[in-house]
Order: C-alpha cells, then sequence, then structure tokens
C-alpha cells in the first residue's frame, strides 16, 4: 500500500538508548492483558507492539483481538502480552502504524502510515482513565440513573461553567427538550431559533408543541446577532435558543439584554462550545438554562449524554423531577406531573468525570489541529476558514472547517474518501428541508454556509503528516480548470 510515513521515535533512557518497554506504543512479553488495553488506549491508535526483553518485536496486539480474548474470559487467569500477540509479518497492511527496528531486530521507533486506515472525521478519545471509572462503576453495581458518578459529573461540570446546578440527561436532544418543558413552554409559544444548527435545535420546539422561529445567522460570527433576533420578537415569542456553532460563541451580553427588555428566557445551545468564553464568562453560564451535549464527537463525551445548567435551584428541581417520570424526590412513585424518563447512567456519568478532567488537554489538542490546517491551507486560492473574531470572543475547536465553493466541495469529499479520510459537509439551513418548510423564511448566509462548508478530521489522530496529506488533495483538486474558475467566482460573490 501506498502511504505516506511518520516516524515516532520511542521513549529514551538517560543513557541516551531507546527504551521502547516505557513507550506508549510498546508492551513487553510479560505484561498482562490491561497493561495492554491501557497503553493500547492511550496512544489512540488501538493497538500496540509486544517485545522481549532483548527488545526484540514479537508481534502485535490490537484491541480487538484483546477484546475477543475479555469475551472469551481469559481475563480470568493471568494472560500475557505475548500469548496473544500475533506475528507481525502476518499483520494487517492496514494498521494505522508500524514498528521500525535496528539491526539487532530491536524496536526503535514506530511509523506513522497516514491513511493506511479510514481517517474519520471524528473520533472518541478514550484512555485508561475512562476505563478505570467504567470498571469502578460496573464493579458498584450502580449502572442505571443512581450513583455517585452522576453526583460528581453534575456538580464538577455545572462549576466547570461557572453555574450551580447541573441535570444530567440521556443525551443533548432530550436536554433541550427536557429545559423547554421545565420553563413551560409549549402550543401558542414562539422559540426564537438559526436557521444554521443541527435539526435537534428546532425539533425540541416542535416536540413540546411550540413554534420555531427560523433566523439567519451571522456571517462574521457564524450566530444569531441580538439585532436578528429582536427584528423576530413577537408577542408569541417565549424564549431564544443561542447556538454557539462549531465553538464559535453568540453575543450571549447582547443577547441576555434583549431578552431581560422582552421578558424573554434565554436556553443556551453548547452542544458545540464547551470551554469557550463571551466577554470573559463561559458559554452556558449566561441563560436561565443552558444545554450540552456528550455525543462521541463532543469535546468531551460520555458515548451519548447530555446536561442542562442553571443557577435557579427551583428550575433545577423541576428539571429533575421532569427527568424521571416527573416523580417527586421525596414521594417515591406519586407523581405530580407526566414526565419523561431522560435519565443518564452512572456509568455514562463515570466516563464524562475522566473526560472532564482531560478537558483541557483535548481542547489544545483540537486548536494544535486547527492550527496545522491553517498553517497548510492558508495560502490555498479559493479556501476559506471561519472569519477571526473580537477579543470579547474566545472560541474553542469542535471541528476544524473551511468554506469552499459548492461546485468543489463535493470533488474534494469525493477525492479524500478515496485517499481514506473521511470530510463531512455542514449540517442543511433547516428552512431548506422538509420538516421546517412551514416554518422557513429566507436566511441567506445560513443557505451560503451550509452550502459552502467542509468539516476536516479532527482527533488526536491527526498531526503534520496526514494535515500535509489533506493539503496536497486540496491543491490537487482546486489546480484542475474548473475548479479555478469556480474559486475565482466563489470569491468574488463572497467579497474575498
Amino acid at each position: 500500500m501506498n502511504v505516506s510515513t511518520q516516524i515516532i521515535p520511542s521513549s529514551p533512557t538517560t543513557h541516551g538508548q531507546q527504551r521502547p518497554d516505557n513507550g506508549e506504543f510498546i508492551c513487553q512479553a510479560t505484561d498482562g492483558l490491561w497493561v495492554a488495553i491501557e497503553k493500547a488506549l492511550d496512544n489512540g491508535f488501538g493497538l500496540v507492539f509486544v517485545v522481549g526483553a532483548d527488545g526484540a518485536l514479537i508481534g502485535q496486539l490490537t484491541l480487538h483481538r484483546m477484546r475477543a480474548a475479555l469475551r472469551d474470559g481469559l481475563h480470568l487467569r493471568h494472560t500475557t502480552a505475548a500469548e496473544l500477540a500475533t506475528p507481525w509479518e502476518d499483520g494487517d497492511s492496514g494498521l494505522p502504524i508500524a514498528p521500525l527496528a535496528d539491526s539487532d531486530g530491536r524496536v526503535v521507533s514506530v511509523e506513522r502510515r497516514v491513511s493506511a486506515s479510514l481517517l474519520p472525521v471524528a473520533e472518541p478519545d478514550l484512555s485508561r482513565n475512562e476505563l478505570r471509572n467504567l470498571l469502578d462503576a460496573f464493579l458498584s453495581t450502580w449502572i442505571s440513573s443512581t450513583g455517585d458518578y452522576i453526583l460528581e459529573f453534575e456538580s464538577h461540570f455545572s462549576a466547570r461553567v461557572d453555574m450551580t446546578h447541573g441535570v444530567a440527561t440521556s443525551n443533548g436532544t432530550v436536554s433541550l427538550h427536557l429545559a423547554l418543558a421545565a420553563l413551560g413552554i409549549g402550543p401558542g409559544d414562539e422559540v426564537i431559533v438559526p436557521d444554521l444548527t443541527f435539526a435537534a435545535s428546532a425539533n425540541t420546539v416542535i416536540h413540546v408543541g411550540a413554534r420555531p422561529v427560523l433566523v439567519d445567522v451571522d456571517p462574521v460570527t457564524w450566530c444569531v446577532s441580538a439585532e436578528a433576533i429582536e427584528r423576530a420578537v413577537t408577542p408569541r415569542t417565549r424564549v431564544i435558543m443561542p447556538v454557539h456553532l462549531f465553538g464559535r460563541p453568540a453575543p450571549m451580553t447582547e443577547i441576555c439584554d434583549l431578552a431581560q427588555r422582552h421578558g424573554l428566557f434565554v436556553l443556551e445551545d453548547c452542544a458545540e462550545a464547551h470551554g469557550a468564553r463571551y466577554d470573559g464568562r463561559p458559554i452556558g453560564s449566561f441563560s436561565d438554562v443552558a444545554s450540552f451535549s456528550f455525543f462521541a464527537n463532543k469535546i468531551i463525551t460520555t458515548g451519548e449524554g447530555g446536561m442542562c445548567v442553571t443557577r435557579n435551584p427551583e428550575l433545577a428541581s423541576r428539571m429533575k423531577m421532569l427527568r424521571d417520570h416527573g416523580m417527586r424526590p421525596d414521594r417515591r412513585y406519586w407523581h405530580e406531573e407526566a414526565g419523561f424518563n431522560f435519565r443518564m447512567t452512572n456509568l455514562q456519568a463515570s466516563i464524562g468525570c475522566a473526560q472532564l478532567q482531560r478537558m483541557d488537554d483535548l481542547l489544545a489538542m483540537r486548536d494544535r489541529v486547527d492550527a496545522s490546517y491553517r498553517a497548510a491551507l492558508a495560502d490555498l486560492p479559493g479556501v476559506v476558514f471561519p472569519p477571526p473574531l473580537s477579543s470579547r470572543h474566545e472560541p474553542v475547536t469542535w471541528f476544524s472547517c473551511v468554506l469552499v465553493s459548492p461546485e468543489i466541495r463535493p470533488l474534494l469529499i469525493k477525492a479524500c474518501r478515496e485517499a481514506n479520510i473521511d470530510l463531512r459537509p455542514f449540517v442543511n439551513a433547516l428552512s431548506t428541508m422538509p420538516a421546517y418548510r412551514r416554518f422557513s423564511r429566507k436566511c441567506p448566509v445560513s443557505e451560503r454556509l451550509a452550502a459552502c462548508g467542509i468539516n476536516l478530521p479532527t482527533s488526536r489522530k491527526v498531526d503534520e503528516n496526514v494535515v500535509g496529506r489533506i493539503a496536497r488533495i486540496f491543491e490537487q483538486v482546486m489546480s484542475m480548470p474548473a475548479a479555478i474558475a469556480s474559486s475565482e467566482a466563489f470569491l468574488r460573490e463572497n467579497g474575498m
């Protein structure tokens, strides 16, 4: 297979020699199964290379094989890495890394094989910390919606965003639904929603019987502006739902001032913006209630999962009651209202607690990836990065993304897919889709961004070698005569 490569050296000793037994990609033959599992998780590639006492390669060991060993009960005895390893010469040529040995056969470094296997646009970043928490929650037998990890996750996450109450839910969509229901939103009410957002933002408004009022986004922030919201306010408006798209903060100070003047609730959709700030305050801390998602592609994940955060103790209590079938916590099986089963499990929360501890590192990794793309693609004609924001905005990177002409976008996605690299288009503008046509209005900025946007792979596996390969594919596609003409027209039409 013809793939680009990058050399990842093993850990050196104090004497300057390579010591692969301490490397994150290397296991000793005598290491147990759990050591191999934790190293394969921590290195992010899902496999390790097994070496003998002399450092010579014995074979490879993948998480897939280790999972099979666990299912077969091999963990119930002392199973060593050497017992499970398969010879490298029989290995899968599609593995993302390969061992490199010196003249004596000792593994001294690891070769990263760019695009030897599919590079997804996103994947969860899990380590030994999440595994240990999950095992602890499992062994506690508290695996449903009660347990210490739920309380810890709610408390620590709400504090992280400068709110006093957290209400964990089974996913991000139902956290929006729960917030709207707890605020008393229903038939006859209107909720202002940006036209460029994932469908869940509008769906939950419809689910409670209210009407989503779709508003175009600002061409610089890609979020709703206070001015656009003000034009959409009617006597039926009850809630403003700003969405911090791709980690770019909406102007929350201005939106909250507007809401206060009109007597409206503010419900922030922060699904893509964990850690972002505006005017020095965390996103999620401005509103009556804010909603976060912990889906597998989010900045921190619990697999599925969500959370509502608020400073209002009465609202928090109501959300907890509605989350648990409308049952009063002080009177078992007594239901004040017809509530929902929107509860998070203790198993999910155990993963979330570990992810929250790693959140700063995960954010830094995403910023590093975005900076690499900007350095590699910034001078390529026809590729436009998101507009810079004012000093009041402190965005985070959810997906690194670019804009290209609508004609070129499918060609880039196809070319990258043929190279085992997954790119994704932006979500569609809500007003263009059948499910929301009855609520639609003209939203030209949302439609343009939806037609031009590409999400680039944003994960720990994206290094400078990967970015370089993607940049070369972009250059090849965009150097075609038809692509050049399309890019020139795209830049003219958008004043770039």
